[in-house]
């Protein structure tokens, strides 16, 4: 977070690139111009830039992959099944309070002294309503005793607020730099965990749950170090834009938390129908496959940002750059999946540590998530950019409602179709991406022209525009 300055600092530093090029693809440079060294600098730090971001997620996903790897191995099927869905909980709480505060502070102007009391007012509410939610969740679920759930509360809040001090790295663009606090979380977590066992501590979902709450303590004191006094500065909580930006931010989170609830509720539906043992084998074969979930979260946090930049400039991608990007990364899930598929004897083991088996049907139903989710993610990110976040959530919420019921039906027919959730969930992403295409076109700009702009999905004319956006649309 920061505080108003008289010079206004972009969420996203980095230049649009010229029509019809991916973000992170560099145009040829002009030989012996100046005008082509420019072009050529700025593509690298692009290229740069895209890297961290990637790099940023599969650090995270690295630390959460050895985390869980440890919990499967020292808490069994279902033990480890318990932890899955406390940790989905956080998974689903953190998209909705991540996509509230941090991509407001990517698409608007964090420095503006109203939207800077708005986003104080966000996070203070949303740390707060996020720890009672998960605490009721899992107290409504059983998944623990009251200790526990007191934990449980405490770990939400910590891992909230470390998250906002990751969308503040995410906001000035400072992806190599957030790589170490994200790497100071894991090895806190993992110094914490293995110091209480080495004391003799039975292996249990409460002490994973403390020690990732030290965790995110140490990754929360190391990023108020290394951001900036003025990221941490108080604002006027008086007077704020708070309504303003709620048509964006309302939209953008509940938007946002669409898939992972979805997969909370699908774990639910596993653990209900058939065991927590089941939910284990999906569970390890969405581990094995989460390289390529990573790849797309990473590529997906880079372009919100580079779409946003180039709506702010007066330059706005189109439709047809999403959708090469959606054929690149699409591509790059499709063969990272089928390495983890290949591996799956050999990995298998060493993420269980052979107390059960890994989920071969589920396997496959992972791989045609990561594909359909890599269809999907570079047009919602334009769409988000663009602010019509309320159609993209009407577009992933009929999938998401149409995937689970189908999920629900093969379940109560037989519960060991629990193996099918992936391709439930997964599949209806390609008529999405469709959708979400049919509908980015019509908002096209025209080449070299101004950007059209786009009937608005909510009355917000009143909200404070960053500089160069077009008008809200919801």
């Amino acid at each position: 977070m920061s505080t108003p300055e008289s010079t206004v600092e972009t969420a996203v530093d980095l230049p649009a690139l010229p029509d019809g090029l991916l973000p992170g693809e560099a145009p040829e440079p002009v030989p012996g111009g100046g005008r082509g060294k420019r072009i050529a600098g700025r593509a690298g730090r692009l290229l740069a830039s895209a890297g961290g971001a990637v790099a940023v997620q599969f650090v995270t996903a690295g630390g959460s992959l050895v985390v869980q790897s440890l919990a499967a191995r020292t808490l069994g099927a279902s033990g480890y099944g318990a932890y899955a869905l406390f940790f989905s909980i956080i998974v689903m709480i953190t998209s909705v309070q991540t996509s509230w505060v941090g991509d407001t502070l990517t698409v608007f102007d964090r420095f503006e002294p109203r939207v800077r009391g708005a986003l104080l007012l966000s996070v203070m509410g949303t740390v707060v309503a996020g720890a009672a939610a998960g605490a009721v969740v899992a107290a409504v679920m059983g998944l623990a005793g009251p200790a526990g759930i007191a934990l449980f509360a405490l770990l939400v809040a910590l891992w909230l607020l470390n998250e906002t001090g990751r969308r503040i790295f995410t906001a000035r663009m400072e992806f190599w730099r957030l790589t170490i606090n994200d790497s100071c979380y894991l090895v806190t977590t993992l110094v914490a965990l293995g110091a209480a066992l080495g004391t003799g501590m039975d292996a249990s979902v409460e002490l994973l749950l403390g020690a990732m709450c030290f965790g995110c303590l140490c990754s929360i004191a190391l990023a108020r170090l290394r951001l900036p006094a003025k990221e941490y500065a108080l604002a006027s909580l008086r007077g704020t834009a708070f309504r303003e930006i709620l048509g964006f931010s309302w939209w953008r989170s509940v938007q946002a938390g669409i898939r992972p609830t979805a997969l909370l509720l699908a774990r639910v539906m596993i653990a209900g129908f058939a065991s927590t043992a089941a939910l284990a084998g999906v569970e390890a074969a969405r581990l094995l496959l989460s390289p390529a979930l990573t790849f797309v979260n990473g590529a997906g946090w880079f372009l919100l940002g580079d779409f946003a930049k180039a709506e702010r400039d007066g330059r706005p991608m189109r439709a047809r750059q999403a959708v090469r990007a959606c054929a690149l990364m699409s591509g790059i899930a499709l063969v990272m999946s089928l390495g983890g598929i290949a591996l799956v004897g050999w990995l298998g083991p060493v993420v269980t540590g052979g107390s059960f088996a890994v989920d071969r049907v589920a396997l496959g139903g992972w791989a045609v998530y990561s594909v359909c989710f890599s269809c999907t993610l570079p047009l919602a990110s334009l769409a988000t950019a663009r602010k019509q976040s309320r159609s993209v959530f009407v577009i992933r919420g009929v999938e998401s409602l149409t995937g689970l019921a189908v999920l629900l039906g093969l379940l109560v027919a037989d519960p060991g179709h629990a193996a099918i959730a992936p391709y439930c969930l997964g599949a209806g992403g390609l008529i999405s991406a469709v959708m979400l295409w049919r509908m980015l076109r019509k908002g096209d700009p025209p080449r070299g022209g101004v950007p059209a702009a786009p009937e608005p999905e909510a009355p917000l004319a009143a909200a404070p525009q960053p500089s160069g956006a077009s008008a809200p649309n919801g």
